[in-house]
């Protein structure tokens, strides 16, 4: 009773505050220590956060008979508040985004308004048309602008770096968890590791800027965005991989040892099939941070926000006489980004054409940007999934 008396009292007296008008929207609250205002229309959802979850506290004590049956409840309760306050918010975020950009990603869409022609049949099949994601950004014949070299270019951006960074961060956990013995070398390896990782972003930037795109490129490209955001991704990967590794079971390598393989037959068939989920739950997580990455592409990768075609990576390999013998000219020229498109829009007040405000161009960016995102998430996590599937029925 002694806990749940006054955590009423203070439910009731909020509760009492903004029923009768106390604190509502025209309500401001200007602290004399503090230059700030603080409206009532923002102080009233964070009251009521905090009273469903002073509530919920309280609530769970008093159905467990308080003790440590009811601490262990309140605490219960607590947490599933807390999570069910983040989703809540995150569900916000999307329907935030959503609702400001789908109609200028939706204009000019037809279900059957576009063709596809079928390859060596020459046949044109109704196809679905979205102008805002299959059309160039900018041009004379453009009539609604669209984001496909932004999108190509975050696509590349992200493909070049896993490429990059997975093997070589998978190689390295092998080798520190099942070469190297444990001592200073790979507590100095962990040190480094976990620094790198929470080294911003823009540092990643300078680094490309000064170091890399002299001796490659000369200029920003593409190759030297995806080296940046490789080197970004490195230390998440080698980390999760590192502790996926390390917890496969002894059992499994001694049985494998048993059967008279070798150490790295063993680590080949069953060390890194049992660390695979682990391995992908990294890289999923560390594309999503790369994926939306600003600041090292204003660096290193972009050239014009709004270019008027898409970077040709494929179709751009030529052979030569001098190392490295193979050259590609698109790698080696600058592209536009989802990320860096959508800074310049909002920065620079620039839009390709008058149909769309700079604003909502920028809204639809962002809304294709997320779904992006979420694409490559479901990647990952599908691959996660199959690769469990696959171990456990192995």
């Amino acid at each position: 009773m002694g806990s749940t008396i006054p955590v009423a009292a203070i439910l009731l007296l909020l509760g009492g505050f903004i029923v009768t008008g106390g604190i509502g929207a025209g309500w401001t609250w200007s602290p004399a220590w503090s230059s700030a205002e603080f409206p009532g229309s923002e102080l009233v959802p964070i009251l009521v956060v905090f009273g469903t979850l002073l509530g919920a506290w309280s609530a769970g004590k008093a159905k467990e008979g308080f003790g440590a049956e009811g601490r262990q409840a309140g605490a219960y309760y607590l947490i599933g508040s807390v999570v069910f306050a983040m989703l809540a918010v995150l569900a916000l975020l999307i329907a935030f985004i959503v609702t400001n950009g789908l109609q200028t990603m939706l204009t000019g869409t037809s279900l059957f308004g576009g063709q596809f022609t079928v390859p060596f049949v020459g046949v044109g099949l109704p196809w679905p048309e979205f102008p805002f994601l299959m059309n160039q950004t900018g041009g004379l014949y453009v009539e609604i602008p669209g984001v496909l070299p932004a999108v190509i270019g975050t696509l590349w951006l992200v493909f070049g770096a896993v490429s990059f960074t997975v093997p070589l961060g998978i190689g390295a956990a092998v080798f520190l968890t099942e070469y190297a013995e444990r001592g200073r070398f790979t507590q100095v390896v962990e040190i480094a590791t976990n620094g790198l990782w929470s080294t911003p972003s823009i540092v990643f930037g300078l680094f490309g800027l000064a170091f890399l795109v002299p001796r490659i490129s000369g200029g920003n490209s593409i190759v030297v965005g995806q080296l940046v955001l490789g080197f970004m991704l490195l230390p998440l990967v080698l980390i999760t991989s590192r502790e996926a590794i390390l917890a496969v079971p002894d059992a499994h390598r001694d049985a494998s040892a048993a059967l008279g393989v070798t150490k790295w037959q063993t680590i080949r068939s069953v060390v890194l099939p049992a660390a695979m989920p682990g391995t992908i739950t990294g890289v999923i997580l560390g594309v999503g941070r790369i994926a939306g990455e600003t600041a090292p592409l204003l660096l290193v990768f972009g050239g014009s926000p709004y270019p008027s075609n898409t970077p040709n990576v494929l179709t751009s390999f030529t052979l030569t006489a001098q190392p490295p013998f193979v050259t590609n000219e698109a790698l080696l020229s600058p592209a536009s980004a989802l990320p860096y498109q959508l800074y310049s829009t909002i920065t620079a007040g620039v839009f390709p054409k008058e149909i769309f405000t700079n604003t909502e161009f920028g809204w639809g960016t962002a809304l294709v940007l997320l779904l992006v995102v979420v694409g490559l998430y479901a990647i990952g996590v599908g691959s996660r999934l199959y690769f469990r599937r696959k171990l456990h029925h192995e």
